[in-house]
């Protein structure tokens, strides 16, 4: 009996063959072709508990599904599960090519759990908007939950959300549970472990604004690490822009104590700090050394290669979209850290300290 889901081949305008195109299979095909009723069909490939099928019947209509390439309806399976299927992730700088690894490693993993991922920018300068504004997307059944990356340590963030499955990536939200970051403190210490051993004794953190958590974690294992091994330290916090770097670089050039290495917190900002380097003829890594926390392809094939942290991005996507799934199902959840993999790549940026 024919599945009725091959079309016969054509001839276009011109006389020429037209393949055969394969259409869409659907239950009432692969009915006919077992030779049973839609409604059992149905019932096996939705999984219903309630269905009694002999077993080499449920095993022969599988088979007849595989081989026609049945995808179920989108729609009334999320009509049916009261799910979308999707997720939205609002994340808060798109030019950043950081930003790629980590939603890649989502993407990749809703995928393979069966969800799609909307991306959302949120402008720069609407970083302050509270994580309550994305609430509608949910409330209106465009999403299933929410993956965060703008949350800023401010005071209008306080009461987050609370209702709706979500998580913040990268970042932590007001109440613990929902939080899914990448091991800060150990990317900072191994920056300073680097250099320390290399002999510098002042060094620098030029990072993006002080309420982005992120920042503050950075900043607050830099201060508590220098303070018990004996290093000076300046925090320059500023845009996290290419100017930003520029004009930080020309505040930690005008203290009294030079630092002799620094650390970046983002890769635009890396920019403007070579290029304000270059401006004032303080050759790299002579006078002084750079890590940038961004890793990326493009540092080697700079005038100076950068040295940087490689921090998991595409891990962390990941753990935050099972952190999410588990949400929208209701289980138990808790705060997430994933450390590793977590490495130096050494480059030309970092030498020993100038005497």
């Amino acid at each position: 009996m024919s599945s009725g889901s091959d079309a016969a081949p054509g001839k276009d305008a011109s006389g020429t063959p037209v393949p055969a195109q394969r259409r869409v299979s659907r239950l009432i095909d692969i009915a006919e072709a077992v030779g049973v009723h839609t409604s059992t069909v149905s019932r096996v490939l939705n999984g219903d508990p309630a269905q009694s099928v002999r077993p080499e019947l449920y095993q022969q209509i599988l088979a007849v599904a595989r081989q026609q390439g049945y995808r179920p309806n989108a729609l009334a399976r999320a009509l049916k599960g009261r799910r979308v299927g999707a997720f939205a992730f609002v994340i808060p700088l798109l030019r950043n090519p950081i930003w790629v690894r980590l939603q890649r490693g989502a993407l990749q993993r809703a995928a393979e759990q069966g969800f799609v991922v909307m991306i959302m920018e949120e402008p720069e300068d609407d970083d302050t908007k509270s994580p309550e504004s994305y609430r509608y997307l949910v409330d209106e059944s465009r999403a299933d939950g929410l993956l965060i990356a703008t949350a800023l340590r401010i005071k209008e963030h306080a009461d987050g959300i609370s209702v709706v499955p979500h998580v913040y990536v990268n970042r932590r939200g007001p109440r613990r549970g929902n939080n899914v970051v990448m091991d800060e403190a150990g990317a900072v210490q191994m920056f300073l472990d680097h250099v320390g051993a290399l002999g510098h004794r002042h060094v620098a953190l030029i990072d993006g604004p002080a309420d982005v958590d992120t920042v503050h974690r950075r900043v607050t294992a830099a201060r508590r690490i220098c303070a018990a091994s004996g290093l000076t330290l300046q925090v320059l916090t500023t845009a996290a822009t290419e100017e930003g770097g520029w004009d930080a670089t020309q505040r930690m050039l005008a203290n009294r104590v030079r630092p002799t290495a620094c650390a970046v917190g983002s890769l635009n900002q890396l920019f403007g700090v070579t290029a304000a380097l270059r401006a004032a003829s303080v050759p790299v890594p002579e006078a002084m050394s750079v890590v940038s926390f961004d890793e990326d392809e493009c540092l080697a094939f700079l005038d100076v290669p950068v040295t940087s942290v490689a921090m998991p991005l595409a891990e962390l996507g990941s753990a935050a979209v099972d952190a999410l799934i588990a949400r929208v199902d209701g289980r138990p959840t808790n705060d997430v850290l994933v450390r590793t993999p977590m490495t130096l790549v050494q480059r030309a940026s970092v030498s020993s300290a100038p005497v």
